[in-house]
């Protein structure tokens, strides 16, 4: 059996899991796995639980299709911004759990630190802003995100997760709809507890054991000491942040003097 189609029936159990554990409906969702310069893609059009090896749509890097009889969804230009953004990953999937979308419906980010297991494998899941679907607003929502989070947020969409091969990126779109799931439970019961920076930090070390190999810290809303920097995933939201807080700050003060004047 040759390499590309074992990664097409990677491609359908995955497929078939995402539809047994309810993660998406009808045709909803899809899956790509990237081979070298070409992006083997879910098609468009077929419920995810009942995909074939040979209904595998293959694309150029620009999205062109090569081969195959069917049309990839409209939402591959999301999974190629990915591609471009991340030369460190080669598949991403995209689904719409329940528990999960119902946060990103909500826009409410994941970001908090409150589930050791979370902080040591994906860390922070930020929210990508709304955008259209099936057009270049999706992807232009998700690049500056997927630089520095592994599984993504979209408001009022789903979810996006991507990893080094096609179960990897499965897996972590399990993981997020889990701690979606348990954060919902836990809301009910009067809300998670946030974790301390010194207990973020200690699960930091210890992340290469759940064979977390990146350098980012987990980010988190409970580092209310100094900033770390650039390695805390939710660095830029930071930033932004502080920088519309800032510019408030002096608008109001601007605001005051003028009218001492």
């Amino acid at each position: 059996m040759n390499e590309e189609f074992q990664i097409r029936l990677d491609i359908v159990e995955c497929g078939r899991r995402m539809y047994a554990r309810n993660y998406v409906a009808s045709n909803d969702g899809n899956i790509s796995v990237r081979v070298g310069d070409r992006i083997i893609a879910t098609p468009t059009g077929i419920s995810k639980g009942f995909m074939r090896a040979e209904d595998m749509v293959v694309l150029d890097m620009q999205g062109r299709v090569i081969e195959g009889a069917c049309k990839p969804s409209t939402e591959i230009k999301m999974h190629l911004a990915i591609y471009e953004e991340r030369k460190d990953v080669n598949s991403v999937v995209h689904a719409h759990p329940v528990h999960a979308t119902g946060f990103a419906t909500a826009q409410i980010e994941l970001k908090d630190c409150v589930l050791a297991e979370i902080v040591t494998t994906l860390g922070s899941i930020p929210l990508a802003p709304y955008a259209t679907p099936s057009t270049t607003e999706l992807p232009d929502s998700v690049r500056p995100i997927i630089r520095h989070a592994d599984a993504c947020l979209l408001a009022n969409h789903g979810v996006v997760t991507c990893g080094r091969d096609v179960y990897d990126a499965y897996y972590k779109l399990e993981r997020v709809e889990h701690y979606a799931h348990i954060l919902f439970v836990a809301k009910s019961l009067g809300g998670a507890k946030i974790l301390s920076p010194q207990q973020v930090h200690k699960l930091e070390t210890i992340r290469a054991t759940y064979g977390t190999s990146d350098a980012h810290n987990p980010g988190c809303i409970a580092c209310h000491g100094a900033c770390i920097g650039s390695d805390c995933t939710l660095y830029e939201t930071q930033q932004r942040d502080q920088s519309a807080s800032d510019l408030h700050v002096e608008e109001t003060v601007r605001a005051i003097i003028s009218a001492k004047k």
